[in-house]
């Protein structure tokens, strides 16, 4: 898991300082589609790492899949452990600020605040699920998308090193679920790190709630499975079926890019 320093740009992508913490600037690299039109869907994605650790490049993969697909994908910087001596704590408040910047930002990039999509995975996860609740349900966005994400912080109290006053403000699970946007979830069965029995039980709280959980379970997988590229015994690698679900649940939901796009990026 990357350590070393945050890079300052992405290749492909232009970069844009949301703000400036704990000494040094945050940027979103920003993933533009082929397609000029203006009124385009977004994807903002948060990378994981235990909120001490990790890279903005962790996604991009998928954000180029998505520029593909015709959206405008943010690849956004928070500050972590190994890099700023912070806690999860401060990485809560950059990605409420990386959500806020990409919705002001918004007509400058071409994008309908409306049809703003928040995915992340792990630490990113719960980053993604906490931004989403950070105004209003005027502004929270249209959907999110999230790998082996951290919805249960109190049993990962080491990690967090916050006590349970502080986990149950920014504890997904201890949230009103019934007000979370639409929802997909690709999980590994075999994570050791978020045991998938923490996602269940949470998708199932969405789901009573009245709230949408779509909830994907990969046999044999860990851990960040979801960019790995072997292929299983029916020759999928699911890196490849993740994106395919993507975009199908979010083509469900109406959020395909107004003109389709013909040019891959490169």
């Amino acid at each position: 898991m990357w350590n070393g320093a945050a890079p300052s740009t992405v290749p492909g992508a232009t970069s844009h300082v949301y703000k400036s913490a704990s000494g040094r600037e945050l940027r979103a690299h920003v993933l533009e589609p082929v397609n000029p039109t203006t009124n385009r869907p977004a994807i903002l994605f948060f990378f994981g790492g235990g909120w001490r650790r990790g890279t903005v490049t962790q996604f991009l993969g998928q954000a180029k899949a998505a520029a593909e697909h015709g959206y405008v994908a943010v690849l956004a910087d928070y500050r972590v452990a190994c890099r700023d001596n912070t806690t999860v704590i401060a990485a809560v408040e950059d990605a409420r600020d990386a959500y806020a910047w990409l919705r002001r930002e918004s007509a400058e990039l071409g994008v309908n605040p409306g049809r703003i999509v928040l995915a992340g995975g792990s630490a990113g996860g719960q980053l993604a699920l906490v931004a989403s609740l950070s105004a209003g349900s005027a502004v929270r966005p249209a959907a999110l998308v999230l790998y082996n994400p951290a919805v249960d912080l109190f049993p990962l109290t080491s990690l967090t090193g916050l006590q349970q006053d502080e986990v149950a403000k920014i504890s997904p699970s201890a949230m009103n679920v019934a007000v979370f946007p639409p929802m997909l979830i690709l999980h590994g069965e075999s994570d050791r790190i978020v045991h998938v029995d923490t996602v269940r039980t949470f998708c199932s709280k969405v789901s009573a709630a009245a709230g949408s959980c779509e909830l994907h379970e990969y046999a044999g997988q860990g851990h960040g499975f979801f960019n790995r590229h072997t292929k299983d015994a029916q020759g999928l690698a699911p890196y490849d079926d993740t994106l395919v679900r993507t975009f199908a649940f979010l083509n469900a939901l109406g959020m395909q890019p107004p003109i389709s796009v013909s040019k891959r990026v490169e």
